[in-house]
């Protein structure tokens, strides 16, 4: 069998940390985990490389996974264009030639312009404009960050008053102003590869709370994906547009119709793991591990 090398790059995350180098192991498979700062990078009158405790990364490793991009971006970035210059996988590999936009605003216009359903959102630098959108939208509304994660910086909005309080509350630009979906519960659908996971979980908001994460301890049920094949063939055109071959897609309905409410580019997957008992983990590890053997030939 040959060999195999990843680099898991990431801060913060142990539990995801964790799993990923478990995943590895129990595969036979060598996953190693740094972080940005652990990295050197060199640009001398001999060329440029970038090395870890164990050396030259280029030549210690055949894939990168790359989970982690704030504060250290540009440096991520480096990283994975330079592990895609000397021929080596990366996951995902949209990075190499796209380039990192941390924006919901810039995911829903890529996905719109594709013709894949999200809800109706306006991005607005100017206050009267974002009231303007509300105007359009009506009330209930949300206010909701272009930036954040785990429900943060998401905002239901029910009276005029109550949208310019919390409108002033950020600076200008910082939120979208979104339809409110009127649903008892969203879904999750985590992709690798462009394809679901055979379970997708459905989540219930508890009382009092109309956001669904993790976080936020909603009920969570675990289904089959063959029972929804709506909402798994939109997560899986979500991910195809966006190019993210890891990516925890989120999903609710404006009645019957399914919409994207996120497509995440470094999705967290514990709370999914533990509702479904599913090896997240270890579906990433054997694609990116797939993917190192067509690189290298198709060798085994």
């Amino acid at each position: 069998m040959t060999e195999i090398r990843m680099l898991w790059l990431e801060t913060g995350d142990l539990y995801t940390i964790r799993r990923g180098v478990e995943a590895g192991v129990q595969r036979g498979y060598y996953v190693d985990h740094l972080e940005v700062l652990d990295l050197r990078f060199e640009a001398t009158g001999g060329g440029s490389c970038v090395t870890g405790p164990g050396g030259n990364l280029l030549n210690l490793y055949d894939a990168l996974i790359i989970r982690s991009f704030m504060p250290w971006l540009a440096e991520s970035l480096t990283l994975a264009k330079l592990f895609a210059s000397a021929g080596k996988v990366v996951c995902d590999h949209a990075l190499v030639d796209e380039g990192y936009a941390m924006s919901k605003m810039h995911d829903y216009v890529v996905l719109a312009a594709s013709s894949v359903d999200v809800p109706n959102t306006f991005h607005c630098f100017d206050a009267w404009q974002a009231e303007a959108a509300s105007e359009v939208l009506g009330f209930p509304c949300i206010l909701k960050g272009i930036h954040g994660s785990e429900g943060r910086h998401v905002h239901r909005i029910d009276t005029r008053e109550q949208f310019r309080k919390r409108l002033g509350q950020y600076r200008g630009g910082e939120l979208m102003v979104q339809e409110y979906l009127d649903a008892r519960s969203d879904y999750r659908v985590i992709c690798v590869g462009f394809k679901s996971l055979p379970l997708v979980v459905e989540r219930t908001p508890r009382q009092g709370e109309f956001r669904t994460n993790f976080e936020y301890q909603e009920i969570v049920t675990a289904l089959p994906a063959a029972e929804v094949p709506e909402i798994v063939a939109l997560a899986e055109r979500a991910a195809s547009v966006l190019r993210r071959e890891f990516t925890a897609v989120d999903i609710r309905c404006r009645g019957m119709k399914p919409l994207i409410l996120e497509a995440n580019r470094r999705p967290g997957f514990k709370g999914f793991e533990e509702a479904t008992h599913y090896d997240v983990a270890g579906q990433l590890i054997d694609y990116v591990a797939d993917r190192v053997r067509q690189n290298k030939g198709g060798l085994s």
